[in-house]
Order: structure tokens, then C-alpha cells, then sequence
């Protein structure tokens, strides 16, 4: 399935056992991609670096295997930093860059955690990035409840 402005890509034989939000996550990408213009790469790892879901801009050109290692680090070092300052786990992380934003949060389905990755140019400011982000792991874990219906 691809849409002449978004690669999609799926990393389904590393992660079978995660096919099934793969596939949640990857309706729900698409739906963000085609509402949002300024979103320019969605992405789905494991805490423990394996890729899930990806979808970015044809524009946009990144190794899925080194977003989802560098997820999973961000992921660890914020985590890390948040428990050892406010004793608590770590909710979203901004990465403000000169030419956009990039947040990531972390999320669990079925007792399995992953780490959401946006990143979107810089006429989408911080703040509508963090309601995005946050709106968009919502509607993941509704599409994995509706498929398991």
C-alpha cells in the first residue's frame, strides 16, 4: 500500500509477535500523515530498539533500524534522567531542532512497551506537537482495542 507522497515501511519479520499493533499503528500513521502536512515521520519501536511501524514524507530519508536504536536509547536516558530526579517515568521527550521538532513518548499495549517518535517541521509548534503525540498514541491504542473486538 503506498500513497504517492508517504513511505510506508513495516519491519513485520523481526517483531511477528507485534504484527497486530504494527498494523494498528500503521491505519493510524497514515490517517495522521494525510491530515497533518507538517508531520514529516511517525514511528513505532520497541524499548529494546527493533522497529514496528514507520511512515515519513517521500522527502524525508532515515534508516528505520537506526530511528528505532536511537528511540530505544532516547527512550532509556530519559527514563533513566526522569527516575533519578522526580522518581517517576518519563512521559514525552522534545528534541527541539532549527528546522522542526521532534517528540517521543513512551506507551505499553498488552503488557509490551514501545516508544512513539513524531517529527514535524517548524510551522507545527511544540505545543501542538505534544498534543499530536499524545492524541495519536490514544487513537493507536483504540484501533488495537477495535481490531480486538
Amino acid at each position: 500500500m503506498k500513497i504517492t507522497h508517504l513511505k510506508i515501511t513495516s519491519d513485520l519479520k523481526k517483531m511477528s509477535d507485534n504484527s497486530n499493533v504494527a498494523h494498528a499503528a500503521g491505519i493510524v500513521f497514515q490517517k495522521y500523515m494525510e491530515l497533518y502536512d507538517e508531520v514529516e515521520v511517525v514511528s513505532l519501536a520497541t524499548t529494546d530498539g527493533f522497529p514496528v511501524q514507520n511512515q515519513s514524507r517521500e522527502s524525508i530519508s532515515f534508516d528505520i533500524d537506526t530511528m528505532a536504536a536511537a528511540s530505544s536509547t532516547l527512550y532509556s536516558v530519559s527514563n533513566a534522567v526522569s527516575k533519578q530526579i522526580l522518581s517517576k517515568h518519563f512521559k514525552i521527550t522534545f528534541i527541539e531542532a532549527e528546522q522542526g521538532n521532534i517528540a517521543f513518548v513512551s506507551l505499553s499495549f498488552d503488557a509490551r512497551d514501545f516508544v512513539l517518535a513524531m517529527s514535524a517541521t517548524e510551522s507545527m509548534n511544540i505545543g501542538k506537537v505534544r498534543v499530536l503525540i499524545n492524541r495519536l498514541a490514544e487513537d493507536i491504542r483504540q484501533q488495537i482495542q477495535a481490531e480486538q473486538a
